[in-house]
């Protein structure tokens, strides 16, 4: 049932960056029970293009998981969201610092009805500081942690255009959380996590982006940066992605090309060298590239062993014979369906296989059915239900 199999996971965070993460875990095993407004639910569910009522972003992040529908701001919630934590081991939220306290959610209440309960609170800037009270959404992230400015072509700035800051920071909390419930196994006692999203970023960008900031001192010399380097190459029909990083490598590439005399030219004799007039080799490389076709032009660099890949649209992604022999885009049903595909989970465990993923809950979907293991009685949920606290199918 996958390696999380008995871990029960609370996620009342939004959108990307707590959801995704949510259903990481749901993916391995933990049983993930999504709360959200029993209205209209969360703003995600209708991001990204429309199937039913349901936007593709909330379906994606939000598979492997139960519907609890459940306003957190009525007082009557309480009696149910603390007896919901007695019995949990996660709960993951990304709101702006103050608001858990205001719901009766901070972590010394919390611990108050489950000594071991694991809290992970998202946040975009941290808790404290200048922007901490800030809205924050993705490209905000991009901007201040630099990565605009690392993807900046001849002076302008550039966003990447994925929501870089949101996912890097769900893998960082994923990894958290195991981390914190491996702890728990050896000491009983739970703990609070605080993981912000520019953290997150700047982690993830340090070693290569910002690597002209690492050393200090005066005793070393700043070089270009190596994202410089990756340019797809064009060619006579498309475009490839050559990377020659070693010795080997760049002796490779030159090779495949007949262009040995550059092996000879000290511009592009070392490593070093290659790196501080990486303009002019590039634009040395670009125009010889430009004289093959895709096809053979990485038929030429696989022969001298040098990294090669074809530049996929993401429609071909599906359809490339690597992601097709890997199994790695999923088909995902509803009501015996096929409804959805997405990715696979990417870590496969020989040992605690995880079963398939399942399609995102329905609002409320499985309202009842929770607040029922949690012994509600039929006519108390039923109560709720009539006075908003809930959103549910009632009982006859």
């Amino acid at each position: 049932m996958g390696p999380l199999d008995g871990i029960k996971v609370i996620d009342i965070s939004t959108i990307v960056s707590g959801p995704l993460a949510a259903s990481m875990l749901g993916d391995q095993g933990a049983e993930v029970i999504k709360i959200e407004p029993p209205l209209k639910g969360e703003n995600a569910r209708d991001h990204g293009p429309i199937k039913g009522d349901t936007g593709a972003i909330f379906a994606a992040v939000n598979r492997s998981k139960k519907s609890l529908a459940l306003d957190l701001k009525k007082e009557s919630s309480k009696e149910i969201i603390y007896k919901l934590i007695e019995e949990t081991d996660v709960i993951i939220d990304n709101f702006r610092p103050g608001t858990l306290k205001r719901l009766g959610l901070d972590y010394e209440n919390l611990k108050k009805h489950n000594t071991k309960i694991i809290q992970i609170s998202i946040t975009g800037y941290g808790e404290s500081g200048p922007y901490s009270k800030r809205r924050v959404y993705d490209p905000l992230i991009q901007a201040t942690a630099g990565i605009t400015d690392a993807q900046a072509y001849e002076g302008e700035p550039h966003f990447m255009k994925t929501l870089l800051c949101d996912k890097v920071t769900s893998l960082t909390a994923a990894q958290a959380i195991t981390s914190a419930l491996y702890a728990r196994e050896k000491n009983s006692v739970g703990q609070r996590i605080t993981l912000s999203m520019i953290d997150a970023a700047l982690y993830f960008m340090w070693c290569d982006s910002m690597y002209n900031f690492t050393w200090l001192g005066d005793d070393w010399s700043p070089i270009p940066n190596i994202a410089d380097f990756y340019k797809p190459a064009k060619t006579k029909d498309g475009y490839v992605t050559i990377v020659s990083v070693n010795e080997g490598e760049f002796e490779g590439a030159i090779k495949a090309i007949n262009r040995e005399d550059l092996l000879m030219d000290e511009r592009f004799s070392t490593t070093e060298n290659r790196f501080k007039n990486s303009v002019e080799m590039q634009r040395i490389l670009s125009e010889e590239y430009s004289k093959f076709t895709s096809e053979d032009l990485i038929k030429r660099m696989e022969n001298n062993d040098v990294p090669v890949a074809r530049l996929n649209t993401r429609e071909e992604v599906l359809t490339d014979p690597q992601v097709l022999n890997n199994k790695s885009i999923i088909k995902i049903s509803s009501n015996g369906k096929e409804v959805m595909q997405g990715p696979k989970a990417p870590a496969y465990f020989l040992g605690t296989k995880c079963e398939k993923p399942f399609f995102m809950p329905l609002l409320g979907e499985h309202s009842a059915e929770i607040l029922k293991e949690l012994g509600f009685s039929e006519d108390e949920i039923n109560d709720f239900i009539d006075e908003n606290v809930i959103r549910g199918e009632k009982f006859d």
